[in-house]
């Protein structure tokens, strides 16, 4: 996937609570959920960003915790507390009959990237879904954790356990992903957001072996669509994931092994990232620069400018127009 004199841009949560619009939708439509299972408002909501800012890709307003929705596992968006799940410790205490009926419950997703997709002209549209070990994580969390001492002790205690949930969730994620390519996507990507939290061992069993699987799945179901990984905190683990999970495209966040870049340029993955999500808060000309470094640090690579984690809600507007201006004026100039 060469990308020549381009740089292409987009942002994880370009949707969301730091826009206007976005919020005039919100406060019109408290269950979130429900919002992201309306085709009308979540195409609305994806495409906001790309009306105000022209981005390259659309990402698909919805959230990863629609698949334990679908598993049957009650799960609340509550204001200024985030996601409620009712806990879980095994698959008897979900309401799960099978992967069909699963699928129906949240299938007015795939006439949202419908909808995308007759409006994307030459865009990319992004379908996702989070990684098996970080959907687990809530599941059994019971929403977000600061410690996550819950799934820490069950992968442990309950190990049996944790392997038959993480192969549900598996199961269903690529089926969700290919009903998304179906419908429209051209990319997914898989967001492991807590990869982060397990040693070698375990991070091989819970976050190497479920994503490669993915992989292979949709890379058998369609050899068109690009693949894009997030397993985020990876740190020096983020080599054997390149090693060895098929991806087009491999999201950096912050800390990565110095050899990896080179690794990556051999193996023909693309990069995306990395920009601190916090500099888009700062005052002054501070976010150019951090912009700048950037784009110099991958420019051997072929590059795809995002974040490293999503925009947060107090995100200054003008600071995502000088990030994509700087992006911009960049690959111009090359």
């Amino acid at each position: 996937m060469k990308l020549v004199n381009k740089i292409p841009i987009w942002f994880m949560r370009q949707a969301g609570r730091y826009l206007p619009e976005y919020m005039k939708i919100r406060s019109r439509n408290s269950d979130f959920l429900r919002l992201c299972l309306n085709p009308v408002l979540a195409s609305e909501i994806s495409l906001q960003p790309i009306k105000r800012f022209n981005l390259d890709f659309i990402i698909l307003f919805s959230d990863i915790l629609v698949i334990p929705h679908a598993l049957g596992q009650e799960v609340k968006f509550l204001k200024s507390h985030g996601p409620l799940l009712n806990s879980i410790s095994s698959i008897k205490d979900l309401n799960y009959t099978s992967l069909n009926k699963s699928l129906e419950k949240i299938s007015n997703i795939f006439e949202t990237i419908k909808i995308l997709n007759a409006k994307k002209s030459k865009r990319n549209l992004i379908g996702f879904c989070g990684g098996p070990f970080t959907v687990l994580n809530y599941m059994i969390e019971g929403g977000t954790s600061k410690t996550h001492g819950k799934i820490k002790t069950f992968i442990k205690d309950k190990k049996r356990a944790a392997n038959d949930i993480i192969k549900i969730i598996t199961e269903i994620s690529i089926e969700y992903l290919k009903k998304q390519i179906e419908s429209g996507a051209n990319y997914v990507q898989i967001f492991e957001s807590w990869a982060g939290l397990l040693e070698r061992e375990e991070y091989i069993e819970f976050i190497i072996k479920p994503n490669q699987r993915i992989s292979e799945e949709i890379r058998a179901f369609s050899k068109h669509t690009k693949i894009i990984h997030f397993p985020r905190g990876s740190r020096y683990n983020y080599k054997i994931f390149a090693e060895e999970v098929n991806c087009d495209v491999l999201s950096l966040d912050q800390a990565y092994p110095k050899e990896l870049l080179s690794l990556l340029r051999e193996k023909g993955i693309t990069v995306q990232g990395n920009l601190d999500p916090q500099e888009l808060l700062k005052e002054g000309d501070r976010v150019e620069e951090k912009t700048k470094e950037v784009l110099e640090k991958f420019k051997k690579n072929n590059h795809i400018f995002n974040l490293s984690h999503g925009i947060l809600p107090q995100t200054k507007i003008s600071n995502i127009e000088k990030v994509i201006k700087v992006v911009r004026d960049y690959e111009t100039s090359k």
